[in-house]
């Protein structure tokens, strides 16, 4: 039987070019930026969700803009006419006691990542979902029921869910409209994360252009 694989999701892993240099340099400061989860609903609650503004953390972006662009390059985009937007950053933590993240998307960008400041093998994982499987056959089929069960076991077809081990300087990035959660395991190490949202736009001279976003300084703000 010939199988097509159509319309795969594109999530990618790269390395931060000069990650020993920022982990080194920025590791001390950045702990102090996390936006505390136990008191904050989210990050933007705690006023901490721009790191990106600090001119200190330039090199740290401009770092995480080249793993965007090599991502933009797998999807075949010209991205010398699109400039990339870091509109929100933040500092994630986890320890062995520190709840899982609960599923979300984030609806306000087009690309997010998430950097690997520090994570070892007991890290939690990155988890993406599939809410709506078009492999489903018939309602309820790929549900999982420990008694009653239809499916046999879970393949690359039948799977809504799919997991991400994180590895210490890497970073991913994917759409920003794919949920997505943290899988809790032992977190024997503090886990540190950098992560953030960007919107893309084109540069002022590609105004002609009718796919994505317009450059800001064509807009008219109210």
């Amino acid at each position: 039987m010939k199988i097509h694989e159509i319309f795969p999701i594109l999530i990618s892993q790269d390395k931060i070019d000069n990650h020993d240099e920022i982990k080194n340099e920025y590791l001390g400061e950045l702990k102090s930026l996390w936006w505390n989860g136990y008191e904050n609903p989210t990050p933007e609650n705690s006023g901490r969700a721009f790191v990106h503004s600090n001119p200190r953390y330039f090199d740290i972006f401009k770092s995480i803009s080249k793993s965007i662009r090599r991502h933009l390059d797998l999807l075949e985009v010209d991205h010398e006419k699109l400039l990339i937007n870091i509109t929100k950053s933040w500092v994630g933590y986890a320890d062995r006691d520190t709840p899982q993240l609960k599923t979300h998307m984030h609806n306000d960008a087009d690309l997010s990542f998430c950097y690997y400041i520090t994570s070892d093998e007991t890290s939690d994982k990155f988890c993406f979902y599939n809410p709506t499987s078009w492999n489903e056959p018939s309602t309820g089929i790929f549900e999982p029921n420990e008694k009653y069960r239809l499916l046999k076991k879970f393949n690359k077809y039948n799977c809504d869910s799919y997991t991400v081990s994180p590895k210490e300087g890497t970073i991913l990035i994917f759409p920003s409209k794919m949920q997505h959660s943290t899988l809790k395991r032992k977190n024997i190490e503090d886990r540190y994360s950098l992560i953030g949202d960007v919107k893309l736009c084109l540069k002022p001279e590609y105004h002609r252009y009718a796919q994505s976003c317009p450059h800001p300084n064509l807009w008219l703000e109210f």
